[in-house]
């Protein structure tokens, strides 16, 4: 309904009055029709005019009710939204330092029954709501910096492990991963377990089903799991399930003697478990690579050979999914001049050196592969051209910016790059996407070097 005023207590003023003025035109006839009162005695101007200002008297009456009831319940429901949009917006300038909305700071306090007590409740569950979020999406922050910084699959699982236990609870906490058919043990914290007690054809179950399996209430101080955690005392175990892209990962569980603080079935949850998995698996699939001898000796990253092997897989899903992906092709500037002035070995060094400042500043679940002398490709999934220029411009200036030194020298490297991205009309297949992103490498030297081009 539009108001008539532009204000909707000046609106319910106005209905008051106008009702109360009614009510006082009709009651002398309804006197009279009541109280079968002599027509004379009810239809005088005098006997209108007091019922009229009765009417507006009451309307005005409940107009100050209304004010003190209804309008300072909502002022103060106001006041608790402003406090905590503020307390939104300390978070959003610095996450690490903003205040927790407490329940006594953000809440709307009532034991109304009716309307008013409903609309207190939900808007408590919602600043509820909205806490969590933020706890969960401060903790998930500071989880995948962590995961982001970890290479290794026991770093990473180490990082999953601690995280699950301060997300969901627990005291206790193992990974295992699925490897050629058979699930292997990769980190346990707190949890002692061995080999032989790990039976695979429950994992497998436990992964088909693909949703977590709790189990609560167990009685007993010394209880022996037939499902490989050995012997423990706990009242609470959690086994979840790890998928990626339907590829079977492994299990995660959480052993606890109280409840678990958070429901795993909950969006917040899935979400959460969610964010690991892509490490672990591309953990895993690293250390399959290592194993294969898939890892550049110098710099560290993806050789040629099986860094395409992987980039087709990811272009292959890409397609599959209809997800973008996008590559950059990296060439360091005067590569040539740098050998040729300081030497081979300062030239390894840079190579080396910048492959660290590329892993260290993208995704786990992206690529860097070593092209091909000095040229890397940087795979990116899920994103498009412009998320790829935004990252290798971020790259490029924190590489402009730094100071290299080698033995007695001291110098400044910089690179130039070319980004091209899928889906894209110009291209069909993989070797389309990198003669694309190869071109924009040529347009990035030709114009200067030491930028990014974007190709066309």
């Amino acid at each position: 309904m539009k108001s008539i005023t532009g204000s909707v207590v000046r609106d319910q003023l106005i209905f008051m009055l106008g009702f109360g003025f009614l009510m006082g035109i009709i009651f002398p006839f309804f006197t009279l029709w009541l109280l079968k009162l002599p027509a004379v005695q009810v239809l005088t101007p005098l006997y209108f005019s007091m019922c009229v200002l009765a009417g507006l008297v009451v309307g005005l009456c409940n107009y100050f009710i209304f004010r003190g009831v209804v309008y300072r319940f909502l002022s103060r429901l106001s006041a608790k939204v402003g406090l905590f949009q503020t307390k939104l917006e300390s978070y959003r300038s610095d996450p690490s330092s903003a205040e927790k909305c407490r329940v006594e700071d953000c809440y709307v306090n009532t034991t109304s029954a009716d309307i008013l007590g409903t609309i207190s409740g939900e808007f408590n569950n919602l600043i509820a709501s909205v806490a969590n979020f933020i706890e969960v999406e401060r903790t998930t922050d500071g989880f995948l910096d962590k995961l982001k910084r970890s290479l290794k699959l026991e770093d990473v699982a180490g990082v999953v492990l601690q995280a699950f236990s301060e997300y969901f609870g627990g005291q206790g906490s193992f990974l295992l991963i699925l490897e050629r058919g058979e699930f292997r043990l990769v980190k346990a914290q707190s949890v002692d377990i061995k080999k032989e007690q790990i039976e695979d054809s429950f994992w497998l179950q436990l992964l088909r089903q693909d949703k977590p399996l709790i189990v609560s209430g167990i009685e007993g101080d010394a209880i022996h799991l037939h499902v490989g955690i050995g012997q423990l005392d706990p009242r609470h175990i959690a086994l979840i399930p790890l998928k990626y892209q339907n590829e079977d990962v492994g299990v995660c569980g959480l052993i606890s003697r109280e409840p678990f603080k958070r429901d795993f079935a909950s969006l917040e949850a899935r979400n959460f478990i969610i964010q690991a998995t892509p490490f672990i698996y591309n953990a895993l699939i690293m250390k399959r690579l290592e194993v294969m001898a898939a890892i550049d000796e110098l710099t560290g990253v993806l050789n040629r050979r099986f860094g395409l092997r992987r980039l087709n897989e990811e272009f292959e899903r890409s397609k599959r999914y209809r997800m973008p992906l996008s590559v950059a092709m990296v060439d360091i500037d005067h590569f040539k001049k740098i050998n040729d002035t300081y030497g081979h070995q300062a030239g390894d060094f840079v190579l080396k050196t910048l492959a660290g400042v590329f892993t260290s500043n993208i995704r786990v679940s992206d690529l860097v592969i070593r092209f091909g002398g000095e040229e890397f490709l940087l795979v990116f999934n899920g994103a498009s051209a412009v998320d790829a220029y935004q990252i290798m411009e971020k790259l490029r200036v924190n590489v402009e910016t730094m100071r290299l030194q080698y033995g007695a020298f001291d110098f400044k490297v910089t690179f130039s790059a070319g980004v091209a991205s899928f889906p894209s009309d110009k291209v069909s297949d993989l070797p389309n996407l990198i003669h694309q992103a190869d071109s924009g490498l040529y347009k990035a030297k030709e114009t200067g070097r030491n930028r990014t081009v974007i190709s066309a």
